[in-house]
Parts: structure tokens; C-alpha cells; sequence
């Protein structure tokens, strides 16, 4: 009995100390929370896919405003799959972008352009062409 009794207290221990490791400050080297304005050159801007500090993804900035002729590009530096896809179905969607991937899209033509990650449907933000 003493044995068995030993035993369950060292799996208890085990499992104690594995999801205090897991929860743990050395977990959040994998969460960003973006500290600047996206980047931007003549013809470029950035969006950021990231992970916020509750462990909840986004898109930053949430809302974008560019001239027409812009090209956005999409950088997932979350650790998990993610999607870019307008809400209308239509405009632009970038299938699956690995952690660490991108997609870029082009935008012709004005127009307000709401989209969301199909895997994270609460993941939304709008991109406005002026």
C-alpha cells in the first residue's frame, strides 16, 4: 500500500510539474503582440497575424487604409495555420498560410474589403482602398 501510495504521489508531482512548464513564462516567447505601425514602402504595406498576450489571434492593425495599387502582405508569425479571406468569398483568399508564411494580395480597385480566417472565424479586420 505504502508503495502504490508513493507512486500516485510521483505521477501527481509529474503531472503538477508538466503543466506548470506548459503555462509557464518560457511559453510566451511564441506570443507577439505587435509594438509598431505595420511597415510600408512607395508600393507595400504589412499586416501582422499574431498571438496576444491571452493567447487569442489577431490581425494588426485591424483596419488599413491604402491607396489603390497597394500590395498588402500577410505575415503569420503565430505558431499555427491561418487564413486571409474577404468576407465576400470573392476578393482574395490565401488558403492556408503556415506559421511563419505570407500572402500578398494587390488591391485595383477603392473599396472597403472585411476579412476574417477561416480557421478563426472571431479573427477579422477590414482593409479601405482609396
Amino acid at each position: 500500500m505504502r508503495s502504490l501510495m508513493k507512486i500516485v504521489t510521483f505521477l501527481f508531482l509529474v503531472v503538477i510539474s508538466m503543466v506548470a512548464v506548459s503555462c509557464g513564462p518560457g511559453n510566451q516567447a511564441s506570443q507577439q503582440t505587435p509594438t509598431s505601425p505595420p511597415s510600408a514602402s512607395a508600393s507595400q504595406m504589412s499586416v501582422s497575424i499574431f498571438t496576444d498576450q491571452s493567447g487569442l489571434f489577431g490581425f494588426s492593425p485591424k483596419t488599413l487604409t491604402v491607396p489603390v495599387g497597394m500590395t498588402v502582405t500577410w505575415k503569420n508569425t503565430t505558431q499555427v495555420a491561418h487564413t486571409v479571406t474577404s468576407d465576400d468569398g470573392a476578393s482574395f483568399d490565401s488558403g492556408i498560410v503556415p506559421a511563419g508564411g505570407t500572402f500578398t494580395f494587390t488591391f485595383s480597385k477603392a473599396g472597403s474589403y472585411a476579412y476574417h480566417c477561416d480557421i478563426h472565424p472571431y479573427m477579422k479586420a477590414t482593409i479601405v482602398v482609396k
